[in-house]
């Protein structure tokens, strides 16, 4: 997909913030700010920072139809595409991960819209909730549970579901992260 134009990313660093990269050229924990994340929301490598961030771009990037007010840290909302681990009857389709980075953010009108949207298109929907530095958000598949406020134009029941997938969520006992593309050591940088 291709990015909105004149669309950047600004003061918005949740990326380097929010999400865990287990990359060879850059482990980092969810929830725990990127080394290289300066305080002016700048990168220090920025020109030759690993291709696992250059390639990132939250759909707030690549949607026009999403103005200012979703910019990830403007919203408290990041939404990320998702291409793995797409239930069997969505398959063929790219899903949409929800990050909610504060609770209050599942209160905004224009966020039930869009989940309205997104769940009449059957376009596959997953919640991200954040979990404590050093273990895995957890998600979960949302459609079956907003299904019949959408049909139904149920706001508050789209809410009522939004709530009780955070609350089902929170009594789960977060996975550790474990990473799994650590680089090799250098031998000769050992010597």
């Amino acid at each position: 997909m291709e990015l909105v134009p004149g669309r950047e990313c600004g003061g918005c660093t949740i990326c380097c913030s929010e999400l865990h990269i287990d990359d060879p050229d850059l482990q980092k924990l969810a929830g725990v700010r990127c080394p290289n994340c300066m305080a002016d929301s700048n990168c220090a490598i920025y020109d030759r920072r690993p291709k696992v961030c250059r390639e990132f771009h939250c759909i707030w990037r690549m949607t026009g139809a999403l103005d200012d007010d979703w910019r990830p840290d403007k919203s408290a909302i990041l939404l990320m595409p998702k291409t793995t681990d797409i239930p069997p009857a969505y398959r063929g389709k790219d899903g949409v991960q929800l990050v909610i980075l504060r609770q209050s953010a599942i209160y905004r009108q224009e966020l039930h819209g869009l989940l309205a949207g997104l769940v009449s298109a059957r376009t596959p929907l997953f919640l991200v909730v954040p979990t404590p530095p050093g273990f895995l958000p957890m998600n979960m598949f949302l459609n079956p549970s907003l299904e019949d406020p959408v049909r139904r134009q149920d706001g508050d029941g789209l809410v009522r579901a939004l709530e009780a997938a955070i609350r089902t969520m929170a009594r789960q006992q977060p996975a550790p992260m474990v990473f799994r593309n650590v680089p090799a050591a250098d031998p000769v940088s050992e010597l």
